[in-house]
């Protein structure tokens, strides 16, 4: 990308980001070769030096990493993990795209979030030769590299384009979230659990209503049939969310609405749904309620898949405490005021 100003408009989150990663790549070149020596030292691996970023270069396999890092000894072949949460890695293809090269090549895996690698392809032979997998003290826990380290290495670079860039990263989500006990959620399995432990106040409120509510994923929480014409209440942490017009800011706690497909009325009822509510015993955490973005869709198809009707989000940093009792009690009184006010919708 030689001219940043020249971007195709209609280029998607993951494609823009990665022109504009190349771009500043190629112009501070400092910060190329910090880059580059960032991973193949938490890899064990001897460095080279940076010549050059591509985005999406091309590979006659027809296989497109996001970013291309041509080294004088080696190349490493970046694949961007923006919103990887809950995801299943496959790195089979990316090995293949490795093995072919002339050169060789070393994969390097950047993710925001968690995602699942086998643990048997982490052990296997191309993994071995392949694959750039941190082994130091920073996010061990984490078989691929964290944009919010990488975030650090742009944040301390003086150059304007630097800071304008981490401004973008802080954008995208990818700052690291100074919280003393949960600043690692979205990274570490061990603190993902311990979260999903702050659940036990919300499911038994459920269960005592009869209603079925259970952990699931990445300490997210499942509220099954909570009423006859609501199929699914789903309840999650996310760094990045659809909407861009929130007052709440990153990291999120999001609850998702899904009706039933033939449950037409109140799948009307939160058409074009733009609304706060204020949790009743907590008057400083307020709660953005928006439409699906695919409402006006629902509405108009039949069927009975259920429906993404509503999201409802709040910052995460209002609701966390180190406290476990204040925790679940806040977790909770989230909780509750979804329910109640998509009750209240419903009933319409």
């Amino acid at each position: 990308m030689s001219n940043i100003f020249l971007l195709p408009p209609n280029l998607d989150k993951k494609a823009r980001f990665a022109a504009s990663w190349e771009y500043l790549l190629e112009n501070i070149q400092e910060l190329g070769q910090d880059f580059v020596d960032f991973l193949t030292q938490r890899s064990g691996k001897p460095s080279s030096t940076f010549i050059k970023a591509v985005s999406y270069p091309f590979f006659t396999s027809g296989i497109q990493p996001d970013i291309l890092l041509e080294c004088q000894d080696f190349d490493v072949i970046c694949d961007h993990r923006l919103e990887s949460e809950l995801n299943k890695l496959s790195l089979d293809k990316l090995f293949v795209l490795a093995k072919s090269q002339p050169k060789k090549s070393y994969i390097a895996v950047i993710s925001n979030s968690y995602c699942l690698i086998e643990p048997e392809v982490l052990a296997g032979e191309s993994a071995k030769q392949h694959y750039l997998q941190p082994y130091d003290d920073m996010n061990s826990s984490m078989p691929y590299f964290c944009w919010q380290d990488i975030y650090a290495l742009v944040a301390q670079k003086k150059q304007r384009i630097a800071h304008e860039f981490a401004e973008y990263m802080h954008f995208m989500d990818m700052q690291p979230w100074q919280h003393s006990e949960w600043g690692n959620l979205f990274l570490n399995p061990d603190v993902a659990k311990s979260f999903s432990q702050q659940w036990e106040k919300t499911i038994n409120y459920f269960q005592e209503m009869e209603i079925n509510a259970k952990l699931t994923g990445y300490s997210a929480l499942e509220v099954i049939y909570p009423l006859p014409w609501l199929q699914l209440l789903y309840i999650h942490v996310s760094r990045t969310v659809a909407h861009s017009d929130l007052q709440s800011v990153s990291p999120y706690l999001v609850a998702t609405i899904w009706i039933k497909g033939d449950a037409k009325n109140q799948i009307q009822a939160f058409h074009g749904i733009s609304d706060r509510i204020v949790l009743p015993s907590k008057n400083d955490i307020t709660v953005e309620i928006r439409a699906s973005l695919a409402d006006a869709l629902w509405a108009s198809k039949s069927g009975s898949r259920p429906k993404l009707a509503a999201t409802y989000y709040t910052s995460l940093d209002r609701l966390v405490a180190l406290e476990s009792r204040l925790m679940q009690q806040n977790l909770m009184a989230f909780a509750e005021a979804v329910f109640n006010h998509a009750k209240a919708i419903g009933q319409r």
